[in-house]
């Protein structure tokens, strides 16, 4: 009897076998649940209300004093000093004798002027007394009075050089600084001693170019001051004295000089710095002021601010103009914003156009 062959049905009966069990652990991973979704993280962030505050109400710049009246003074004569009483910081009051140079020259040169003086002048008058006789030409007269008038403006010069020995005030000053020692010998226009107007004083201050028009327009309604360190808690009022007609090109900021009285109690010096304040007049216009920390820039360089949807407490990006720096953390919006939005003051710069966050409510206003 002849046996058949089976062996290829029973290798593929093997390899089914193995391909079962190739494939298993696979289906029993695609049985298996999805893990679940982890939640997705919300950022707490600090979000303010937009609004104009009364911190709004003033708008500080920082400056500094000069003199109003700041004169060099020197002597017209040269000579040695035989007198300076005064010292740097002194009060002098106009007319008040600063310094000295000897004048015992001066004085011999003034005799001898007024001795010439004296005999030219009898010359003239004894040649006028000939002419009236016609002992004298016309010719002879002219040269006398000639002579005599020089010897009058010699005269007069030799007794103004005595004069110009003595350095007087000009006006009312504190003694700024001084040049010389005494018992120096000095020369004619040599500077000896700087004084400075103590009456008043001026304050300088550069302002951005897009205020400058309002201090350029008289304000009486909008009040100006300034403060001093050397006298917190005070303020003094002053006035616009003069505008420069061109920017800064560096910083593009006007140079505005401010005046004030000497105020009372306080000894205001030039090179101290000031804070010049303008206060907002009622019913102004009061811009929008947020923190600098809520403004930020893309890589145009262009400012945008993050502005959240209270209802749905998600963000967007907002375009903005903005204005001056106020204070050390804080700048205008010029456009772009209206007072009673929300925009967020914190992370900044880890926030996505859409996305959502827990508002923290930090400020109402600014």
């Amino acid at each position: 009897m002849i046996m058949k062959k089976r062996t290829p049905m029973l290798n593929r009966t093997h390899c089914v076998w193995a391909l079962c069990l190739v494939l298993l652990p696979f289906l029993s991973a695609c049985s298996e649940p999805a893990p679940p979704e982890a939640a997705q993280v919300v950022r707490m962030v600090k979000v303010m209300e937009v609004g104009a505050g009364d911190s709004l109400g003033a708008r500080s710049f920082p400056g500094f004093v000069e003199a109003t009246d700041q004169v060099d003074l020197s002597f017209r004569v040269a000579g040695p000093l035989v007198e300076f009483p005064v010292n740097e910081g002194d009060l002098v009051k106009k007319g008040q004798t600063l310094a000295q140079i000897d004048p015992r020259d001066f004085r011999i040169q003034l005799d001898a002027a007024r001795a010439h003086m004296e005999r030219t002048d009898a010359d003239f008058r004894r040649y006028a007394a000939l002419y009236e006789k016609d002992a004298v030409s016309k010719a002879q007269l002219d040269q006398a009075r000639a002579a005599r008038n020089v010897a009058q403006a010699a005269l007069e010069d030799a007794e103004a050089a005595l004069d110009d020995t003595h350095l007087r005030a000009p006006f009312s000053a504190r003694v700024g600084a001084t040049f010389v020692e005494n018992f120096q010998e000095v020369a004619a226009k040599e500077k000896i001693l700087s004084l400075v107007n103590v009456t008043s004083v001026d304050i300088l201050v550069d302002i951005p170019e897009n205020l400058v028009a309002r201090f350029r327009e008289e304000q009486r309604d909008s009040p100006l001051t300034v403060s001093f360190d050397a006298a917190p808690g005070r303020a003094f009022d002053t006035t616009v004295k003069e505008v420069s007609a061109q920017a800064d090109p560096r910083t593009q900021t006007f140079r505005i000089t401010f005046t004030l009285p000497q105020p009372e109690g306080i000894n205001v010096l030039p090179g101290m710095t000031a804070i010049m304040t303008r206060h907002v007049a009622p019913g102004e216009h009061r811009p929008i002021v947020v923190p600098a920390v809520a403004v930020i820039s893309d890589e145009s360089g262009r400012s945008f601010v993050w502005t959240v949807d209270p209802e749905l407490n998600t963000v967007s990006r907002r375009s903005v103009e903005t204005g001056v720096l106020t204070g050390t953390d804080s700048v205008e919006i010029n456009s772009g914003l209206e007072s009673g939005e929300l925009i967020a003051i914190s992370a900044a710069s880890r926030l996505r156009d859409g996305m959502e966050i827990n508002p923290v409510e930090e400020v109402s206003g600014l």
